[in-house]
């Protein structure tokens, strides 16, 4: 029972992660293109959620495949391989958007990085931390599930 709990927990948390913001960047000269997650900034403060960028289908995708095995009690493997690849996934991305700045505005030149620490700031939301406790939750209700 508590791995279904576990199970179906992760798989609401990856469709919350979704709808919830996942960054924050202000700046008066800001135009990042987040390729990663498929999105854009534009001048003055931006947030962006999980909807906004190309990820969403994937992370409905899982929450619904997850939630339906779960359901049935099946496919532990599936469970566990599919909450390790969430949980690494966001892993990255969280890196990726906790430095966001950097990473975009990284050149040749150190005056652009250097400028852009005076000039832009960028925050984590909610969404990436609770899509990674979501991939943690999937995985451990994987390990707890009967073959």
């Amino acid at each position: 029972m508590l791995s279904r709990i576990l199970l179906l927990g992760g798989a609401t948390a990856t469709i919350l992660a979704a709808l919830l913001p996942w960054v924050t960047a202000r700046g008066p000269s800001l135009a990042l293109d987040l390729g990663l997650v498929g999105a854009r900034a534009s001048a003055g403060e931006r947030t962006v959620a999980g909807l906004d960028t190309a990820l969403w289908p994937v992370l409905a995708a899982v929450a619904v495949v997850v939630a339906a095995l779960a359901l049935l009690g099946i496919a532990r493997r599936v469970l566990l391989v599919r909450g390790l690849l969430v949980a690494v996934a966001d892993g990255l991305l969280l890196y990726y958007i906790a430095n966001v700045i950097d990473i975009e505005t990284r050149g040749d030149s150190a005056l652009k990085p250097a400028g852009a620490d005076a000039l832009l700031s960028s925050s984590t939301g909610p969404g990436t931390p609770l899509l990674l406790a979501g991939g943690i939750a999937i995985v451990a209700g994987a390990l707890l599930l009967g073959d």
